[in-house]
């Protein structure tokens, strides 16, 4: 919300303005000041976001309340909002500092000149916020680089020091800041520094950073060691080449070093996994570990020193059995306590872990070092394991359950962070489940998805996980898939494969499709909720893109998500409002060129948001079980106009109207369509009904029992997007089918691509062979209908030939076509 002020002498003028910018969605809070002294009362204790002024008021004016709007708050946006302003008086009032004007005859301009001011306002506050930033960052820079506990430099080629820290300083025993300006060899010895001189050539050459062991003698004249990191770098006036280093002093800890790993010879052999952990050391880090540390946890050494022994832990850090560990520590006494660690490989074992304070050499009562020695007992709380297992798996189809998913999952995202892996989750549910459940009983669905269960198992990697967490709904857990997703892509495609195939359930043979959601780590969430959520909402994209198919997470679903329930909402009202309407796309005969029908096509005009693309609403529909009366409504309007056309003497048009698999599901969907023809007064043998591969081969009988009434009734049923889908052509024949539709993606490049224009003509052959007539969709231009004509497809509609034509240009195209 913005605090608006308004220096106005007429309230309705005011209240106008105020009312525009409400109409326009700009949420404020509004004063309105007539004189000076009001102004600068307000300026003080209203602090507006923005002032909208009047230029001419009878005790105050525009310009005046300008110059006090620079004086008090010269950041605050300034917009005349005036009945009349000269071209002269608005160059002048923008030269004083005002942001706009805006003509009160205008105001539907004042919303947008807001607006814009206040996006300045952002961009200029947003760039003040980085300035600071920056200048608090290099103050930081300096102050870091000067309190370092190393040595940090920038020398040019020849050696000279174009900075030091006093870090160096301190180590080339020379004053603060007596470095600078110096050459190396002025403050080394020779050989000292020709030998780091040698090392700043070879990092110059290279074009990269180096990390060394330099030594050169102290004040004293003790040789110590340095660390040193060295890195090439540019002069920003001269563009000369200089190298820039941070050097730390490792003298003591080559010295410590040393004596490690004296003592590590002399415990190496030990069967046991033994570790030595510096407690005095911040995080009490890992010092040194054995070989049998490697062989039990799979973690070689390198890996484990300097590392807390937490991580063996993973994000299993709730054990009563850890304080004790602490407490033990704290008070430098041996403890023995039962911890679950976790392997490299990511698998749990149970440590029995002792641990016993060292002292140290020069101080019997010191402790700095703690030795643990570690025991596998894994198999002691095997039995323990085989209860646990009851817990953790689904009891209808054995397989895991939201439990052991949800750790898998946590296991898997430690393993995937450590090793810079990726892993997927594929969020599947099952489409029209409910349909079996209504139709066949909820023992049925229970068979069906064990079934799809056991189908699912064989479609991933040994390695991978199956869950089912709740009703219809499936987790996959991928690990390590390709980060381009092809081995992702191809699970998936199996899956469709699979569930495909018919499944015999109690006499009946039922066709599963599913609607999955991929969600991939790292890419899409950190931790097993965001990606669990984000799945979800993918699974939802592919359900609401006509079911069937998947599609991987994209962060706009969320917000989509919002904007869905919102267009939802506003679905319910649509029809009630009159906001459907049809639009129809002519079909002709390809030899002949004679319309022979038209397809019903449903459109939606929003109020607010204009047309909105069926893609976006129909399966939402379909979700929701609005389909059920908007197929009905698309029904009988359609029936309803092209009878009128054929009272008005026009030729007699068969009109092929979409039907959705919720209409087909419902039991009373035959007796719904003869009311609706009798209503109408409708002759069935012009009407087709439209249906999908994916539709007829859910639940065959039944549907082979709907399609057959219809067509006792005279209505002809259509095939649509022929050729998409995984029909079994042995189920084909037995479908009442009059006309084959061949899919529009097909056709794009049936002119130019082999593969279509094999699949195309196949397709065509088939129809032929069953005596079905064969409709192509999606003619955009005179080859795809060269190449249709040409190979004996009977019936197709395009672009090419019409668009959809709202109801009054049809009546107009057969008007026209009748009289030529």
């Amino acid at each position: 919300m913005i605090r608006i002020l308004l220096v106005e002498d007429t309230p309705t003028d005011a209240e106008l303005a105020l009312r525009e910018l409400t109409r326009s969605g700009i949420r404020h809070e509004a004063r309105r000041v007539d004189t000076e002294v009001a102004l600068r009362r307000e300026l003080d204790s209203f602090a507006p976001d923005v002032v909208l002024s009047d230029f001419s008021m009878p005790h105050f004016d525009g310009m005046s309340a300008l110059k006090v709007v620079r004086e008090h708050r010269p950041d605050t946006p300034f917009i005349f909002v005036s009945g009349r302003i000269g071209e002269e008086l608005a160059i002048d009032s923008l030269k004083m500092g005002a942001s706009d004007y805006v003509i009160k005859t205008n105001l539907s301009r004042l919303p947008s000149a807001v607006a814009r001011v206040m996006e300045q306002v952002e961009e200029r506050d947003a760039r003040r916020r980085i300035e600071n930033e920056l200048h608090e960052v290099n103050q930081m820079f300096r102050a870091f680089m000067e309190n370092m506990p190393g040595a940090a430099f920038i020398k040019d080629g020849d050696g000279r020091f174009a900075y030091a820290n006093h870090g160096l300083d301190k180590a080339l025993n020379v004053e603060p800041g007596g470095a600078v300006g110096r050459l190396d060899t002025e403050l080394l010895p020779l050989e000292h520094a020709y030998s780091l001189r040698e090392l700043d050539r070879q990092v110059l050459r290279a074009g990269e950073a180096r990390q060394e062991i330099e030594s050169f003698p102290s004040a004293s004249g003790e040789l110590r060691h340095w660390l040193s990191t060295k890195f090439p770098l540019v002069d920003a006036k001269s563009r000369k080449p200089q190298v820039g280093g941070i050097s730390i002093d490792i003298t003591e800890r080559m010295r410590a070093e040393q004596e490690l790993w004296l003592r590590t010879r002399a415990i190496e052999a030990c069967v046991n996994p033994i570790v030595i952990v510096d407690v005095e050391a911040p995080g009490m880090p890992l010092i040194y570990v054995n070989g049998a540390f490697e062989t039990i946890t799979g973690y070689p050494g390198e890996e484990a020193i300097g590392r807390n022994c937490n991580f063996l832990q993973g994000v299993d850090t709730d054990q009563p059995e850890l304080e004790k560990l602490r407490a033990a520590i704290r008070e430098h006494r041996p403890a023995s306590v039962l911890l679950r660690n976790y392997r490299k490989d990511g698998t749990m074992f149970l440590n029995e872990l002792y641990i016993a304070p060292v002292s140290q050499v020069s101080d019997s009562a010191s402790v700095r070092h703690f030795v643990g020695v570690l025991y596998d007992v894994t198999q002691i709380k095997r039995y323990q394991a085989d209860l646990e297992h009851q817990a953790n798996y689904d009891t209808l189809t054995g397989l895991a359950n939201r439990n052991l998913l949800y750790e898998r999952t946590q296991q898997a995202l430690i393993h995937a962070r450590r090793y810079e892996q990726s892993l997927t989750l594929v969020f599947i549910d099952m489409d029209n489940f409910k349909l079996v459940n209504d139709s066949l009983g909820h023992g049925a669905g229970d068979e069906l998805i064990a079934t799809v269960g056991a189908r699912l198992q064989n479609c991933v990697r040994d390695g991978d996980t199956v869950a089912r967490i709740g009703g219809d709904e499936f987790v996959l857990l991928l690990i390590n898939r390709d980060e381009e997703g092809g081995s992702t892509l191809r699970v998936m495609q199996r899956i469709q494969q699979e569930l495909i195939k018919p499944v015999l359930i109690r006499g009946q043979d039922i066709v599963v499709t599913c609607s999955m959601g991929v969600a991939r780590f790292p890419e899409d969430g950190e931790d097993v909720e965001s990606l669990l959520a984000n799945a979800d909402a993918a699974m939802y994209r592919a359900k609401s893109s006509g079911r069937n198919n998947f599609q991987f997470y994209a962060k706009e679903m969320n917000a989509q998500t919002g904007e869905r329930l919102s267009l939802e909402r506003d679905l319910w009202q649509a029809l009630g409002n009159d906001e459907l309407f049809l639009v129809y796309q002519p079909q002709i005969n390809l030899h002949t060129g004679e319309i022979t029908g038209v397809e019903a096509l449903l459109r939606w005009k929003h109020p607010k948001r204009g047309m909105i693309s069926p893609l976006d609403f129909i399966s939402m529909a379909e979700c929701n079980g609005l389909i059920i009366p908007i197929g009905t409504w698309v029904l009988m309007t359609a029936c309803k106009q092209i009878l009128q056309l054929q009272r008005e003497g026009l030729p007699l048009l068969r009109v092929a109207v979409n039907l959705s698999a919720r209409q087909l599901g419902e039991k009373d969907f035959v007796q719904t369509v003869r009311d609706t023809m009798d209503a109408a007064g409708f002759d069935p043998r012009y009407l087709e009904l439209e249906v999908t591969e994916s539709m007829v081969m859910h639940n065959i009988e039944e549907v082979v029992g709907v399609l057959g009434a219809l067509n006792e009734m005279g209505i002809q049923i259509s095939l649509d997007d022929f050729g998409t889908g995984f029909s079994s052509l042995a189920y084909l024949k037995r479908f009442p089918i009059d006309r084959l539709k061949i899919d529009q993606s097909f056709i794009f490049n049936c002119d130019t691509d082999p593969d279509d224009a094999i699949i195309a003509q196949t397709i065509i052959a088939l129809a032929r062979g069953l005596k079905i007539k064969v409709i192509a969709e999606g003619i955009e231009k005179a080859e795809h209908l060269a190449f249709l004509k040409q190979n004996g497809c009977d019936e197709g509609q395009g672009y090419f030939i019409s668009c959809p034509l709202v109801f009054d240009d049809l009546r107009a195209m057969l008007i026209a076509r009748q009289k030529h």
